[in-house]
């Protein structure tokens, strides 16, 4: 199974360059061409589609995912607004609570549950008790069954403080006790943070998407002593090999905004299917 993870696309909702800096519109089609390269099974999209979260931008969201090839299951980030998100991608059937956007995909080799960590507060995350007690019964359902979760807000620490400040602040290591408890989640997918990360937190592979809008500093300082947040980058996103339950994360950038390194590449899966 393939699985192509995207995250941090920032669309706005006239198409202009984010802060007249950065052309998200041009970045996304650019990894939708790569996405669809790959040809996998499923895409997910973990959050902030938007950038500013309002219908108008969630509706150019959708307009620039549905050229994607592969079902695309979607969840909420701090810059979204999940009425505007439902009401553009649509809503499952599953999705039953009004304060948050949880759902599970059965339908995949790989059982696949959204959660949604979003707040009225962009600067703050938060896992309602409701939804960890949710994602618990989930687990237990089948408890056999390999399963990724994916969120927008990393559960974890990063080291980069501004962005841990902005984190989930509140059910963290309720999720974590879930996750230390059923060992069938082969991984945990995220975004938000603008770069590539991946470890393990409560005994859980976790890996964080780079974003298709621009690239977070890991380290450094401007002349007058403040931290760099920000540094040009291309495009990226994540293919996830799953073969036999052993999970193989791979990070893939853009040549530009329309030129993949994908594009240059041998089909890796084509002896391998």
């Amino acid at each position: 199974m393939l699985i192509a993870h995207v995250a941090d696309l920032h669309v706005s909702a006239d198409g202009r360059p984010v802060h007249d800096l950065v052309d998200t519109d041009a970045a996304t089609r650019g990894v939708v061409d790569a996405v669809n390269a790959a040809r996998p099974d499923v895409v997910l999209v973990t959050g902030d589609l938007t950038h500013d979260g309002d219908a108008a931008a969630a509706g150019r969201a959708r307009d620039l995912l549905r050229r994607l090839d592969a079902p695309v299951y979607v969840c909420p980030g701090n810059h979204d607004r999940r009425e505007t998100l439902r009401a553009a991608f649509g809503r499952r059937d599953d999705d039953r609570d009004d304060a948050w956007m949880a759902y599970v995909v059965e339908d995949l080799p790989v059982r696949l549950i959204a959660l949604d960590a979003a707040t009225e507060d962009p600067m703050v995350g938060a896992l309602e008790t409701a939804q960890v007690d949710w994602l618990a019964a989930r687990l237990a359902e089948q408890p056999e069954r390999p399963t990724a979760i994916f969120l927008h807000h990393p559960p974890f620490d990063t080291g980069i403080d501004w962005l841990d400040q902005i984190g989930i602040s509140e059910g963290r290591d309720d999720l974590g006790a879930v996750l230390a408890a059923h060992r069938n989640v082969r991984a945990l997918l995220c975004g938000h943070l603008h770069r590539p990360m991946r470890g393990a937190w409560y005994g859980a592979p976790v890996i964080a998407a780079p974003s298709v809008m621009n690239r977070v500093a890991f380290v450094g300082e401007n002349a007058d002593g403040s931290p760099v947040t920000e540094i040009a980058a291309p495009p990226g996103f994540v293919l996830h090999r799953v073969v036999n339950g052993a999970w193989d994360p791979n990070m893939c950038f853009l040549n530009g905004h329309s030129e993949p390194w994908l594009a240059a590449m041998p089909d890796p899966w084509a002896n391998n299917p």
